[in-house]
């Protein structure tokens, strides 16, 4: 089998896989709050996501990306062999599949960063009491984190496709909440995210491979739906977005010259159990309740 047909073999079980998914649905609305305001509880309900502007501050941030950008130069080093996907010390580095020409540090060639909440300021911030609050009122009060990621949004890089976050989690409950942290200004001319208000109401869509010649593998597009109310979030630094898992969302190109960044976390309620087998990129941490006497 040649190296061409591996690729599409290997795609095309992934999309198999991912459509499993489809046609589940996620009934769960929140119903009685202690921490959301009702604002809060009805953002989430009614639109699928609640913005907290200003939850971290814009000198954590940089801590935050000057400290992944040591991890990949120390995963990395530099040198002139392409690989695509690099494991140091637990965490795994994705780098674009087509990178730019004009680069002067490995993170210029970077992708994403996953698996960094088991320490530092990324472990920290999964355990802050206002966040794990808000995310009690959504899943109940125990609570794991499985998995984390910093997005590298490099001039050039091209955005993600409409997507709904759980057709990626083979799990048996829903939903989860992802936790987006911008860690630098987010425009429509840098990449920022992009989400279709309600559309965490419906089902699990049908996901098709990302078709754009060069596109990051594990890429998936919803095309059977129309987005015409999509809703672009322009973020600064230290905004806040958590959002439900059946979520649909996209991010546009980054057409500027500055790197759009953000870290993204997911939760899930303890006990939670995932498909045959579980992403590499999973690491599920307990944060909140009983799971944390198994610590």
């Amino acid at each position: 089998m040649s190296k061409e047909d591996q690729n599409n073999s290997s795609t095309e079980e992934f999309i198999n896989r991912i459509n499993k998914q489809k046609g589940r649905t996620s009934t769960r609305i929140v119903t009685k709050t202690n921490h959301l305001s009702k604002n809060q509880e009805n953002s989430w309900n009614e639109n699928g996501y609640i913005l907290i502007p200003h939850f971290f501050s814009e000198d954590k941030c940089e801590e935050i990306n000057k400290t992944v950008i040591d991890i990949v130069r120390s995963m990395v080093g530099r040198t002139e062999e392409f690989n695509h996907a690099y494991i140091d010390q637990g965490h795994i580095g994705i780098r674009e599949m087509k990178p730019s020409e004009k680069v002067e540090n490995i993170e210029d060639e970077m992708s994403k960063v996953f698996r960094l909440h088991q320490e530092g300021i990324f472990n920290e911030f999964i355990k802050r009491e206002d966040l794990l609050n808000m995310i009690e009122d959504i899943l109940g009060e125990n609570i794991d984190c499985f998995l984390s990621q910093f997005i590298f949004k490099n001039p050039g890089a091209w955005g993600q496709p409409w997507h709904q976050d759980s057709s990626y989690f083979p799990f048996d409950r829903s939903p989860q909440v992802g936790v987006w942290l911008a860690t630098s200004p987010a425009t429509k001319e840098n990449g920022c995210l992009v989400v279709l208000p309600g559309s965490h109401k419906e089902p699990i869509h049908e996901h098709l491979p990302d078709e754009r010649p060069g596109s990051n593998y594990g890429y998936t597009e919803i095309k059977d739906h129309n987005f015409e109310k999509e809703m672009p979030l322009l973020l600064d630094p230290g905004d806040l977005l958590l959002f439900h898992s059946f979520l649909m969302h996209k991010s546009y190109d980054n057409k500027s010259n500055q790197r759009r960044t953000a870290m993204v976390y997911h939760f899930a309620e303890t006990g939670t159990k995932y498909g045959e087998i579980d992403s590499p990129t999973n690491e599920w941490i307990s944060v909140r309740g009983k799971g944390l006497d198994t610590i």
